[in-house]
């Protein structure tokens, strides 16, 4: 017995993870942590932390296992949105307010990994209120974590509070078990004469105002509050201590059915949990036995190999010499088909591969679990410290060990986590210094620190949420069995315009041994493999590849591929946007096998030849040498020379649906034949399709397989392709004998500072720019709403044919030069009229101003350089060069992605210079107060001036269309102008090539003859480097001589003088300033 006359729980003895579970018993706890913010957001409370730079999760995880915990309900998470963090014991689930409001409030649940499947999703109601539903031998149960306003708070913030938890409780099934667990705020007394139904007669203190209504409600719903029905110490009845009166409070409760009451063995306090918080943990001990959930199927966990070690010449050659004892040209040819084939290499190169290269080990997610030997035994002394206060804590002398505890813990913690940081820096700048820029950017990755998976229960077809997991995964499938089992067919007619071309039969040579090499080292290693776990960097050893060219001959001859290289597992992917429970708001990425991929690029480089024959111009998506910025580009320039001429633009943006998921495989193997597609390669590519089966991998669990009936292969190196022929062939049927778009005249040798050579009737040539496309994104332009009206009825006839759709909910009409919006309809829905649009990833507007987009883009390379700050920028460890080069890969990238299309103002590059500026002295750890110059700045950093780069990046693109074939697109429209109208007199506003002409003498390059120089790249390269010297030079002394014309007095014979006290000023407006403040009489 204490001082106090209370014994705290002395902490219990470490407890090895492997013995969690020593007794029937099912522990369920309630927990107040204060927050779980620290080290998993940037975002750190006002109160300080004994251990920095740590998970608080990580800490509530190894108590959690200490007292042997089941599942504990947690308050005051403070995280937002809802999502889910699995540790090394235990996954963390939590709901918050929503992201953008004040981090407070917040509830969750932690659950034994042993025990997730034994769990359906957790159900959010608000930051309040969670449920979780455990199955257990005795049904189910739900347990409710709550956390209800303080006695402070306004009668209607409890009034909501308690209906919420009211209907919550409302809607637990009456079959199931029922814990409420909660930081109530509330004292319900231990007068259990009144409340004989609610608590029993071992209370404790007197009831207050949130009490009275935490036990009328019990007394509604026949629930009785199992902290009072043990006779425990009165210490063991308390969970919080008031920080001014210093008296404990019961305020933490465990609640459940009284019907429910005998599966409860105790409900009591345990002090000994210790996580920075001034809540003390509630366990309830219950003799429920949790039951798992069993699957169908379970999906087969894959052996990851350790890759790193086939680096080894000494492991190499032992690969080497057992491959070739079990794959010998006698047992390769002893097989029947490529299948069986396939299952003979498969089986001994894995086997072969274990053995040899053994297993990766698992990665270590943070620095405690490196010092956790360290640690612990700090942190173990800390919390013997915290209990001996606990029991009496006015001996000054276990107040001094306390202290002197926490403060070892912080000293030890530092050291240790300084000494991981300096690894980590260590190793991401040997990485940067190596040109190893996977390295560099995967430590930085694991800097940052583990990512928050956010989730929501999935919805059914009628939009309920579902909690089962086999439910859910039974709902995923048939998501994508609805979306992927039916059959469609193109109509006999769609494709009778397509005249048949020559069967290119030298395609089907059978492929030769440095083809499949090129298709090897092609592949892009460290990707998710498929079902046959054969990864890219164990497949392109020599003595590995030998055994697969064998098979691809196989394959080939036989005009088929095994099963394996056609089957999916199909995992899905948040889009960022929409519904978290709507299965249309994710993506799903489909696991194919490596192997396959392999063999695909084969099969890739002989239909490219094909392609090219039926690609229209306009097209740019997955194509060698053409990006996304050819096509913002070439709108930009229509929209330029249409705004020249004073004439209207009218853009339709196509979106459709599903694009590459709804291809008709028939309709495309027609398609595939009437180009020239020769016999083998066309059974080649039948066979990847055909009889293809997915299955869904959601949760750890496999889905039944089922059949995949159209579309091209998602993440298939073909898929690209296909679809692009297909699409191709869509569109000479939607356009065929259309004369329809902008009409424009140019010249394959033109001079863009020329345009008079476009007199010359003989030597122009006539071009209809209609459709802008980049894979399924569409855009249609015309210069009248009657021809716009046509283009798009054109191809949402040819769309029909083809047996796919457009999405008219997110097809958008945008005009240029008119007043009155046009009515555009598209299947009898008129079509939504916007005046900026996100094309290909940039905004575009119907004004041409880059406002917009210049504002977004800083708004995201604000977003990502804020992601970055704790962990790279204020990293001390990390050399300025890495900062600088991180941040022109991260930051920069997404700051001037396409600016080589834009035709930019002196005030918008100032805007983005000033944002510049900002995060290199941010970098530079420099403020206002260093007094630091633009030129200091810059220097420290190697870097240039946006501006710099905006010219430099547009003369660059400007030299990267002049080299472009005289054919295509983006040239043929900058050479351009409109067809057969005058331009009005007077300047024009600001063009592209006025801006080239801008930065050419910026950068000092002579204006006559650039062509010439322009088609020698190197020197154009050169040249433009030159220049962006001379122009951050010639900037930056301007602005020393601005500064020194500001400091200079005023000429003597001013006529700038105040009347008042005789100050002499440069000019009126400074004059007029000066007197606004001037006292003088």
């Amino acid at each position: 017995m204490s001082e106090t006359g209370w014994d705290f729980d002395a902490p219990s003895k470490t407890l090895n993870k492997n013995n969690y579970k020593t007794s029937k018993v099912t522990r369920f706890a309630s927990w107040n942590v204060r927050t779980m913010l620290l080290g998993i957001s940037n975002s750190t409370p006002s109160s300080t932390d004994d251990i920095p730079e740590l998970r608080k999760t990580t800490i509530i995880d190894r108590e959690l296992l200490r007292l042997r915990v089941d599942v504990a309900a947690l308050q005051e998470t403070r995280l937002l949105d809802e999502g889910s963090l699995r540790e090394d014991n235990y996954t963390f689930f939590w709901k918050g307010k929503d992201d953008g409001e004040r981090r407070e409030h917040g509830v969750g649940f932690a659950v034994h990994n042993s025990l997730l499947r034994c769990t359906e999703t957790p159900i959010c109601v608000s930051e309040r209120i969670m449920v979780l539903r455990l199955m257990s031998e005795s049904g189910p149960i739900s347990l409710v974590s709550a956390y209800a306003p303080t006695l402070k708070a306004s009668d209607d913030v409890k009034d909501k509070f308690y209906e919420d938890l009211r209907e919550c409780l409302e809607k637990v099934r009456a079959s199931d078990k029922l814990l409420l667990l909660g930081d109530f705020n509330a004292r319900v007394g231990n007068k259990s004469d009144n409340w004989p139904e609610c608590i029993g007669h071992h209370g404790i203190g007197n009831i207050n105002d949130n009490g009275q209504r935490l036990l009328e409600l019990c007394a509604s719903l026949s629930l009785c509050i199992t902290n009072t029905y043990f006779q425990n110490k009165s210490i063991h009845k308390v969970s919080w201590k008031h920080p001014r009166s210093g008296h404990w409070h019961q305020i933490d409760f465990i609640i459940t059915k009284r019907t429910d009451l005998r599966d409860i063995l105790n409900s009591r306090t345990y002090h000994s949990a210790d996580c920075n918080t001034d809540h003390s943990l509630i366990m309830a001990k219950t003799r429920l036995t949790p039951k798992k959930i069993h699957s169908a199927r379970k999906a087969p966990r894959k052996v990851a190999l350790n890759t790193a070690a086939m680096q080894d010449k000494a492991l190499y050659k032992d690969l080497e010499k057992l491959i070739e004892e079990k794959l010998s040209k006698e047992s390769l040819e002893q097989t029947t088909s490529a299948e069986d084939m396939w299952q003979l290499v498969k089986k001994e190169i894995t086997q072969t591969a274990e053995k040899v290269f053994n297993k990766k080990k698992r990665t270590v997610r943070d620095w405690f679990a490196d010092y956790e030997h360290i640690l612990l035994p700090v942190i173990e002394k800390k919390r013997i410290a915290h209990t001996n206060l606990l029991n009496n804590h006015r001996d000054p002398a276990k107040t001094h060990a306390y202290k002197a505890a926490k403060a070892e813990v912080q000293r030890v913690s530092r050291s240790c986590a300084n000494e991981y940081w300096v690894k980590l820096c260590q190793s991401i700048q040997q990485c940067k210094d190596v040109g190893d820029f996977r390295g560099m950017y995967q430590g930085i990755k694991s800097a940052i620190g583990p990512t928050k998976r956010k989730r929501a229960a999935i919805k059914d077809f009628d939009g309920n949420p579902i909690a089962d997991k086999r439910e859910e995964l039974s709902r995923w499938a048939q998501h994508y069995t609805n979306l992927y089992s039916q059959e469609v067919a193109i109509r006999p007619d769609a494709l009778a315009n397509l005249t048949p071309r020559t069967v290119a039969t030298e395609l089907d040579v059978p492929p030769k041994g440095d083809e499949f090499i090129k298709a090897l080292q092609s592949l892009k290693l460290g990707k998710s493999t498929g079902s046959d776990n054969l990864p890219a960097e164990l497949i392109r050893l020599g003595c590995v590849s030998s055994p697969l060219y064998a098979l691809l001959l196989r394959c080939w001859d036989e005009g088929t591929v095994p099963q394996e290289m056609r089957d999916a597992d199909i995992v899905t992917l948040y889009k960022g946007k929409g519904d978290r429970g709507d299965c249309n708001s994710y993506r799903g990425i489909s696991l194919l096998s490596i192997v396959g991929k392999a063999f695909a690029k084969v099969v890739l480089r002989r239909l490219e030849t094909l392609a090219s024959q039926i690609y229209p111009e306009s097209q740019c998506g997955f194509r060698a040498g053409r990006s996304t910025n050819d096509m913002i580009f070439t709108l930009r320039q229509l929209q330029e020379k249409s705004r020249e001429h004073c004439l209207p633009l009218y853009m339709a943006f196509v979106d459709l649906n599903k694009a590459f998921d709804t291809v008709s495989r028939e309709g495309l193997y027609e398609v595939l034949s009437k180009i020239g597609c020769p016999p083998k390669l066309l059974s080649i590519i039948r066979s990847f399709h055909d009889t293809m089966n997915g299955s869904v991998i959601f949760d750890g669990e496999k889905s039944e397989p089922f059949a995949v009936n159209r579309g091209v292969r998602q993440g298939c190196v073909l898929a690209p392709t296909l679809f692009g022929i297909f699409f191709s062939a869509l569109l000479l049927t939607a356009f065929e004998n259309c004369d329809v778009g902008v009409h424009l005249h140019t010249r394959k040798d033109g001079r863009l500072f020329n345009i008079s050579l476009l007199k010359s009737k003989r030597k122009r040539q006539d071009l209809i720019a209609r459709e802008l496309l980049y894979a399924d994104d569409a855009a249609l332009v015309a210069n009248s709403e009657s021809e716009l009206q046509e283009l798009v009825t054109r191809f949402g006839n040819a769309c029909h044919m083809f047996s796919m759709s457009v999405n008219t909910k997110k097809t958008v009409i945008m005009v240029q030069g008119v007043d009155q919006p046009p009515k555009i309809s598209l299947d009898g829905a008129v079509l939504e009229v916007v005046d900026h649009f996100c094309y290909l990833g940039s905004t575009t507007t119907s004004s041409l101003s880059n406002d917009r987009e210049i504002d977004t883009r800083i708004g995201k390379a604000s977003t990502t350089f804020g992601r970055l700050f704790a962990r790279v920028w204020r990293n001390r460890k990390l050399t300025t060069n890495t900062k600088v080069l991180v941040y022109q890969t991260c930051v920069l990238s997404i700051l001037l992605y396409a600016s080589e299309t834009w035709t930019s103002y002196a005030k918008q590059e100032r805007k983005l210079n000033a944002f510049h500026m900002r995060c290199l002295r941010t970098i530079l750890g420099v403020t206002w107060k260093d007094k630091m110059s633009n030129e200091a700045v810059l220097t420290m950093t190697h870097c240039c001036s946006i501006t710099a780069m905006l010219k430099q990046r547009r003369l660059r693109w400007l030299g990267h269309v002049h080299r472009m074939a005289p054919e295509r697109l983006p040239r043929q429209v900058m050479l351009s102008e409109i067809a057969d109208v005058k331009r009005p007199v007077g300047r024009p506003i600001l063009r592209f090539k006025d801006a080239c002409k801008r930065d050419m003498n910026s950068f000092g390059i002579q204006i006559d003859g650039w062509e010439e120089r322009a088609d020698m790249r190197p020197e154009w390269r050169h040249d433009v480097k030159v220049g962006m010297s001379k122009h951050d030079e010639d900037w930056l002394d301007n602005l020393k001589q601005k500064k020194l014309r500001r400091d200079l007095p005023p000429p003597i014979h001013s006529c700038f003088v105040c009347d008042r006290c005789g100050k002499k000023c440069r000019a009126a407006i400074g004059l007029y300033s000066h007197q606004r403040r001037c006292g003088n009489p």
